[in-house]
């Protein structure tokens, strides 16, 4: 008998040595920076300077979409510095000139802003405050050629700034209704450049040009030209030469010749030319539909002649011509320097000034790029028709979509570099003889507006992968799938043994667990020939599926952040600007149906459009997987019903229309059929937008039942208003917040320290809306999305919401936690402001169902139909600083206490114990039932240790929203963080109880094991013979 107990102790401890191979990947302190990954961007740009110094490139200056002025490495792309503007001080204006940027920013203030060009930092500033006659768009500044003063355009007054004066050394009032959006230095004279106000005695667009002299700040004069055209629009371009003077050159509609008006000269007013004369081909009907573009120029280069760039459409064919103005014997001519095939592309034009010990060479040529056939081809002209430097790579606008814009640059040794840039985000550097980038940034996700977490299925071990490519149905038998395992992890413990115990690595063909995709060179890293398909045992690997405003919708790995697959979505050849991203269908358990995304967006045109992709490549699932609908939507949100026929999730999309309509996707008659049998229990609210004055419930009415049953993406289901919520006179919507993501509680109650109960309210139809008023401060009100019923409401005096100063507020199971800034409290007697409560408050409020312990609703289910008012109990605490997003940590079952995050306007992720932020915790020293409940002392500030800090020293700019998913283990949770830049990381609120310490000793434990298996076999006869002598005894 003893010898079958030897035995099974040796079984039990194979199981137990078997079940210590996988590692375990917690979250430990000296782990941070290692299971974390971060990712720095800037936006797509809108503007990008390829600056030139001494003959060399140095740098790309760029402003971007996400209001970053930032340095690239030109031959790396890595971000040399940033400086990140606040959203209300959009940069409207760079210069660069003798190793300083300049930049123009804000709205109705004006901040003007020269910057270090090597190391990013602020020379000198200055701001112009708001003025009520500023223009919107209204904005410009330049250099001053020979010194390094500045002449801007602020509010309605154009300004000449030193860096040596805190005040101009002039300002004149312009005293116009222009808008405008250039300054050109020419001479002793600027020329001030904008659109001039339309009216109903003159509704053309035209431009307006005010002259005015650098030395005393006086008008010379000003005047309109250019009449039918505007700044920026196809038909006009500003070309400016230090030689030949400043010109406008335009067309005017429904016209076939030019006209060209040089500033500051109005006898004659302009001249005309025909562009036939540089474009021997062009007929009358091809100018008609042409246009031009200017084409930028080394801001260093002293001796250029302008040029620009014509294109039309001929036969079905685009092309591109550059045309350059010289002068000959001092009257104006123009030239064709290069044309070429534009189709699919985009033309950029770059000149360098190369200084040599030989002397001084000018450098002028043109780059052009095109995509066709899935091949991205580029060529570099100089001054004739055949090109100077080509090439190609294989590119797939399918990933990021067409080109937007290419420029040319180059580097020390005067070799060119192509940059290309396309609609979704991609910014590539190319170089000559070589068929891969030099280098890229994809800057799409530095524009993300939704993100949602993709759970992946397990490893596959290799024999039940073996097993199942034989005979798929061996693996669906229970008994078949246990042989496997142990197979495998008979195999494991070989492979474990022989690389010596695991202090070696792995054994030779063995896996390391990973499944993530092979990038290894930069073509690879772009386009990822391998998707990440299998997570791992504890549920840390999954995809994190991102939507963007430029069309993109991308998954990365939540474990080091490759990139798995990009998919860029357009309709009518423009891009969709997705808005929700939602995973309709997961993966199921020997299921063959593919895991689906759905992505929803809006075209061009503001019309709703649906895609469903493939969640584990991208890839659409078939052709009718991108629809879009005739109408925009209103609202969009995940519906708890699945089409039974193919398992996809329904999405509601609720029109627009004064009257709302209700459709769904999937678009199917059984899809319509699982919903209408379930719509009287869904509802939905509308009003909720910034500004509005009224929120509004609705529910779905069912269509007739042949309509049911024909039902197409064409068909919608009227919709019935059950409430109305009025706000009081002068009250509109600041924010509307309800739950996000799946809820989950594992107590209904908390329990206090008498063992009392006191039980929660749990309505998943709460929201939480907030609302300016007009005598000052913020109301707060909670309502139930289905009755319309005011459960609580409160007011904030004193508080103030703006767009540096945003209101910010989540929901989490019975809890609301929002945070706004507070200017002072007013006090009610003598009307003094109280200063101290000057900053920003967070303020928790948690609803129960009684404030009496032990007491709840005698019912079994939840109605929000019942009268039941919520005992809402609240605390207010100061934060440290700003913070510009929040979220709660989630874990599976919600054992482990929840974290609550903060992404702070310092650049920093923070996660704080729930327990600071517990409403009931007592003023007075707490009593022996509040110690034992876990309640602190209440203390106002919360305060920032920086070992809560979770993105460590990463300065993580420009935090939008915080997203968290649950583990396989219940300690664990992961936390990604969006906005400017990407942030992932994965923590323990609770601590690791569930896992093994990195520091735990496996080598011990094995030993210890194997010295008691052998101890239990040497002992064992042993123990057998003293028992026998003893039975003889």
């Amino acid at each position: 008998m003893l010898s079958g107990i030897s035995l099974n102790v040796v079984l039990r401890t194979t199981l137990a040595l078997s079940s210590m191979f996988s590692v375990a990947y917690g979250l430990f302190p000296d782990e941070a920076g290692r299971i974390d990954w971060y990712r720095s961007q800037i936006g797509v740009p809108k503007k990008t300077v390829p600056y030139t110094s001494n003959g060399a490139a140095t740098n790309i200056y760029t402003i971007t979409h996400r209001n970053v002025l930032a340095s690239l490495n030109s031959n790396s792309g890595e971000i040399v510095w940033r400086q990140a503007f606040a959203d209300n001080d959009p940069i409207n204006a760079l210069q660069l000139r003798d190793n300083q940027a300049l930049t123009l920013s804000g709205n109705n203030a004006s901040y003007v802003r020269v910057w270090d060009t090597a190391t990013g930092s602020l020379k000198w500033e200055f701001a112009h405050l708001a003025s009520p006659k500023h223009i919107p768009g209204s904005g410009a500044a330049a250099f001053i050629g020979g010194n390094k003063d500045v002449v801007a355009v602020v509010g309605d007054s154009l300004v000449r700034l030193a860096a040596a004066n805190t005040d101009p050394l002039w300002e004149v009032a312009l005293n116009s209704t222009a808008a405008y959006k250039r300054i050109v230095v020419q001479g002793d004279v600027a020329f001030v450049i904008g659109d001039a106000a339309r009216s109903r005695k003159n509704p053309n667009p035209r431009i307006h040009v005010i002259e005015v002299s650098l030395e005393t700040g006086t008008v010379v004069k000003q005047y309109d030209v250019a009449d039918g055209a505007a700044l920026g629009s196809n038909n006009l371009v500003v070309i400016e030469s230090k030689e030949y003077g400043v010109y406008v050159v335009w067309r005017e509609e429904k016209n076939i010749i030019w006209y060209i008006h040089r500033l500051g000269m109005t006898k004659p007013m302009w001249d005309i030319f025909h562009a036939k004369t540089v474009q021997i081909e062009l007929m009358p009907e091809d100018m008609l539909t042409s246009t031009l573009a200017e084409i930028d120029l080394d801001p260093e280069l002293n001796d250029d002649t302008p040029r620009f760039a014509l294109t039309y459409t001929k036969e079905g064919k685009t092309k591109t011509v550059v045309v350059e103005m010289f002068n000959t014997d001092g009257k104006l001519d123009m030239r064709k320097v290069v044309g070429f095939r534009s189709d699919e592309g985009v033309v950029a034009s770059f000149g360098a000034a190369n200084k040599s010990a030989s002397g001084s060479e000018s450098l002028r040529s043109t780059v052009s790029a095109r995509i066709v056939d899935n091949s991205l081809s580029w060529r570099i002209y100089k001054d004739s028709k055949t090109p100077e430097h080509s090439g190609e790579f294989a590119y797939d606008t399918a990933l990021y979509g067409p080109l937007s814009k290419t420029s040319l640059f180059y580097t020390s040794a005067n070799q060119p570099r192509v940059l290309v840039q396309t609609v979704g985000g991609l910014l590539v550097a190319l170089a000559p003889g070589s068929s891969e980038p030099v280098w890229f940034r994809d800057e799409s996700l530095a524009h993300a507006t939704d993100m949602v977490f993709m759970d992946l299925p397990p490893l596959v071990s290799s024999a039940e992968h073996a097993a199942k490519a034989t005979d798929p149905s061996v693996v669906s038998s229970p008994v078949a799938r246990y042989i496997l395992r142990w197979v495998e992890t008979t195999r494991s413990l070989t492979e474990w043994t022989l690389s010596g115990f695991g202090l070696f690595g792995p054994a030779s063909g063995s896996s390391s667990g990973k499944s993530g995709p092979a990038t290894h060179s930069i073509a690879e890293q772009l386009a990822p020939k391998s998707p990440l398909t299998s997570g791992d045992h504890f549920g840390f690997r999954k995809l994190s599926i991102f939507g963007t405003s430029s069309g993109v919708v991308a998954a990365l790995s939540t474990q080091d952040g490759t990139r798995s697959w990009t998919r860029w979505l357009a309709a009518n050849g423009t891009a969709i600007r997705v808005e929700d991203v939602f995973v309709t269908r997961r993966i199921q358990p020997l299921s063959s149906a593919v895991a689906l995304v759905t992505a929803v967006g809006r075209d061009a045109r503001g019309r709703t459009v649906v895609a469903d992709l493939d969640a584990l490549t991208g890839l659409p699932v078939n052709e009718d997987s991108v629809q879009g609908f005739v109408r925009g939507h209103a609202k969009v949100f995940e519906l708890p019903v699945s089409d039974p026929t193919t398992g996809q999730k329904l999405v509601g999309i609720v029109t627009s229309d004064a009257e709302p309509q209700f459709r769904i996707w999937p678009s199917t008659p059984t899809a319509a059929k699982a919903l209408f049998a379930v719509s009287d229990s869904i509802f939905f609210d509308l009003g909720g937008k910034k500004g509005s004055k009224q929120l509004k419930g609705f529910s779905i009415k069912r269509p007739f039942d042949s309509d049911i049953s024909s039902w197409s993406k064409h068909s919608s289901a009227a919709t019935k208003r059950q409430w109305a919520f009025d706000f009081s006179e002068g009250e509109s919507v600041i924010k509307q917040t309800d739950y996000s993501g799946a809820q989950s509680t594992a107590l209904l109650g908390r329990v206090l320290g008498d063992r009392s109960v006191l039980y929660k309210y749990i309505n998943p139809h709460l929201i939480t809306v907030a609302t300016q008023r007009s005598e000052g401060g913020i109301g707060i009100y909670f309502i139930d999305r289905v009755s319309g019923r005011l459960l609580y409401s409160t007011v904030h005096t004193g508080a103030r919401v703006t767009a540096a100063q945003p209101f910010l507020a989540i929901q989490t199971e019975n809890r609301v936690i929002y945070q706004f800034w507070q200017d002072g409290i007013a006090n009610a007697i003598n009307n003094q402001v109280d200063n101290a409560a000057r900053g920003y408050i967070t303020v928790v409020a948690e609803l129960f169902e009684s404030d009496k312990p032990d007491t709840r609703e005698d019912s079994k289910t939840f109605s929000s139909l019942d009268m039941l008012l919520p005992n809402v109990v609240t605390a207010a605490f100061t934060a440290p600083e700003p913070a510009s997003a929040l979220g709660v940590t989630r874990t599976s079952s919600h054992i482990t206490t929840r974290d609550v995050l903060f992404g702070l306007a310092s650049s920093k992720l923070l996660s704080l114990p729930d327990q600071l932020f517990d409403p009931r915790r007592p003023i007075h020293p707490p009593t022996k039932d509040e110690q034992a409940e876990g309640l602190i002392p209440y203390a106002a500030p919360l305060a920032l240790d920086p070992k809560r800090v979770l993105s460590h020293y990463n300065p993580v700019a420009g935090i939008k929203r915080i997203s968290s998913a649950p583990t396989h283990l219940e300690s664990t949770s992961l936390v990604a963080s969006f906005g400017l830049d990407l942030f992932f990381t994965r923590t323990s609120p609770s601590g690791t109880f569930d896992q093994l310490s990195p520091s735990f000793s496996k080598i011990n434990l094995v030993g210890t094991t194997l010295a008691l298996v052998v101890g239990c076999l040497l002992g064992g006869p042993m123990v057998r013979r003293k028992m026998t002598n003893q039975a003889w005894a």
